[in-house]
């Protein structure tokens, strides 16, 4: 089973290339058919329909606990995992009480902290406009309800979307009042969503302007997520990016785009059909400035 370990990162990012598969579609290559992801060409990723393939992950083991994916050059598996319990409690937490700070004050900055935003890195792509591929970012990210419970979550958020939007009397703040009250229903219900992933959007990324994130997922499909809280903690994932047009999406994955598409729309507002990312969690860590973790691995 392979693992990601700290020094293989580094040394990543210290070449500042890391090989990839010699055509669009790794799948296909021979063993060592590679070149520098210099040489990759990101418009050949986009299909004739407007849409991209995440063709260096490959889901089909998920349900068995494995994923494979185009790391560093060569095709590894991953077991995937729970989020423990202590991740899990803070985060549904710390999420409840934000979203009943928005509900009272509305908005404020000091929310940006906390399990909603996390600094994510990858590393590995072809660059566009830096001398280094290594890029960080920061994405809003939450959880999604596991397969069963995702089609009923889907019609709830919708129906309760339209009756806030109903019943606000054209007032933002009546309408944010009532979706935030849902939201803190659905995060009481654990139970509901599923906890060996965390979802996010790709907003940005289009054929003309490949964002540093979307370049370095599509080649070298490894991610680290930091959440700025105390405690501190870091997921260790394969992001798989899946896009709205792609015909070859499963029903579980279109759902999931949907749900991530939704959730965002819900709060935030607007009304789209965006790229979305699932981040399949392998390796969590304890970051916290403490004695008792300063990167620890706890899961």
């Amino acid at each position: 089973m392979a693992k990601l370990t700290r020094r293989a990162a580094l040394g990543a990012i210290a070449t500042g290339t890391i090989g990839v598969a010699a055509a669009c579609n790794p799948l296909t290559q021979k063993p060592g058919a590679q070149v520098s992801a210099l040489d990759a060409d990101p418009k050949a990723w986009w299909k004739p329909g407007g849409y991209i393939v995440h063709e260096t992950v490959d889901t089909t083991s998920l349900s068995k606990g494995r994923i494979k994916a185009f790391v560093s050059g060569e095709w590894q598996e991953f077991k995937t995992i729970e989020l423990p319990g202590p991740f899990v409690r803070w985060s549904f937490q710390e999420r409840i009480i934000r979203i009943q700070r928005l509900a009272r004050f509305g908005f404020q900055q000091k929310d940006l902290a906390g399990p909603h935003n996390a600094c994510v890195a990858t590393v590995g792509g072809p660059t566009r406009d830096s001398a280094v591929s290594l890029n960080t970012a920061y994405k809003g990210m939450g959880f999604a309800p596991k397969l069963e419970r995702l089609a009923e979550t889907i019609e709830l958020l919708e129906h309760e979307g339209k009756k806030a939007d109903e019943s606000s009397m054209g007032i933002p703040a009546h309408a944010i009042f009532a979706k935030t009250k849902v939201m803190e229903d659905l995060y009481r219900d654990v139970d509901r969503f599923d906890l060996r992933s965390q979802v996010s959007l790709e907003l940005f990324a289009t054929p003309d302007y490949p964002t540093h994130t979307f370049l370095n997922m599509m080649v070298n499909p490894i991610a680290s997520a930091s959440f700025l809280d105390f405690p501190t903690y870091e997921i260790r994932a394969i992001p798989k990016l899946l896009h709205p047009k792609n015909p070859g999406l499963t029903e579980h994955e279109r759902l999931l785009v949907k749900w991530t598409n939704q959730v965002h729309d819900f709060i935030h507002g607007g009304e789209g059909d965006k790229m979305a990312c699932v981040y399949h969690v392998i390796e969590v860590f304890d970051d916290t400035p403490s004695d008792r973790a300063k990167g620890v691995r706890v899961a």
